[in-house]
């Protein structure tokens, strides 16, 4: 296979500025959708936000003359993947209902270790024994953070690590179908599946009672935290790619984790809930086996011809 050109120090750069502007946005969304979840059921919260993803995407692919190629090729794989990523939101929107921002989005941080323990049976990657060792670190910090929380929580504080799962599952698909569809196709595709979906979950749950909280009208400020929540994903989600494009996923890994920054931050800002002594414990433990699993994955990089060992 042809290696990619080594993209310039300037592009470098470029790529971990918008990497990291897009993962200080990202929690903003997390906390409109636990605002929403005070008065209306997790699910309507979520239908809504693929609402208005489907929508933005739609109005930005006219706007720009895609608007006959919003359907990308092979698009069951797309289905498929619109799916994984509509139970993660759905499953992430349901924890915060009941969770504090920071805690859930700790434990959901255990997703990159689980893609690791996935890729050599989805994706044929090699896992050396290294690699496997931080995945058990990472799920002791995981382990770490939710013991508490379940007693506080219940089954809630065990709906981030589900959504890990799931969206693991995103990012297989999302590598298996690199490069099928633009990313305005990808992101309309995703919106219909989850609206479609989701939709119906709602139906369903709602005339057989199963919602813990009644299906509302939004008011006036409730329509905008919709459309304010789908314009944050279709605009961070941007912004990711785009640092795709600009520095190598080896570069760019690491700097996810700023997420919990501005988690943290915005938790105690807007609900007053800071983590305890714990919960950072757990959340170094993860954070560190991460950035040791981005190690091992940068000097693989560097040696193609050289059996990994890691």
């Amino acid at each position: 296979m042809t290696p990619l050109p080594t993209p310039s120090a300037g592009s470098i750069v470029r790529g971990i500025a918008v990497m990291t502007i897009a993962m200080l946005i990202v929690p903003s969304m997390d906390v409109l959708a636990k605002l929403l979840t005070r008065d209306m059921p997790a699910v309507e919260v979520t239908f809504a936000r693929f609402v208005g993803q489907l929508l933005v995407s739609g109005l930005v692919g006219v706007a720009i003359g895609e608007g006959r190629r919003l359907i990308p090729p092979r698009p069951l794989g797309h289905v498929l993947r619109g799916l994984f990523l509509a139970a993660t939101s759905l499953l992430f929107f349901s924890a915060l209902a009941t969770m504090p921002l920071t805690d859930a989005l700790a434990i959901a941080f255990a997703e990159p270790m689980i893609l690791t323990a996935l890729s050599p049976i989805f994706l044929g990657e090699h896992v050396g024994p290294r690699r496997w060792a931080a995945c058990g670190v990472g799920f002791l910090g995981t382990l770490i953070i939710i013991r508490p929380s379940f007693e506080q929580f219940g089954a809630a504080a065990l709906l981030p690590l589900a959504s890990a799962f799931t969206f693991a599952g995103y990012h297989v698909m999302t590598r298996r179908l690199s490069g099928q569809g633009s990313l305005i196709a990808v992101q309309f595709v995703t919106g219909l599946v989850g609206t479609v979906a989701l939709g119906a979950i709602l139906a369903a749950s709602a005339a057989a009672e199963l919602l813990e909280q009644p299906v509302v009208w939004p008011h006036g400020t409730g329509w905008a935290i919709f459309l304010g929540i789908g314009l944050i994903s279709f605009v961070t989600h941007g912004m990711i790619v785009k640092a795709f494009e600009f520095a190598p996923a080896a570069v760019l890994a690491p700097f996810g984790y700023l997420e919990i920054v501005s988690a943290t931050a915005l938790g105690l800002l807007v609900f007053g809930d800071f983590p305890d002594r714990p919960t950072w414990v757990g959340i170094g433990l993860i954070v560190a086996s991460g950035l040791y699993i981005v190690h091992r994955e940068r000097l693989r990089g560097r040696s193609h011809d050289v059996s990994p060992s890691a």
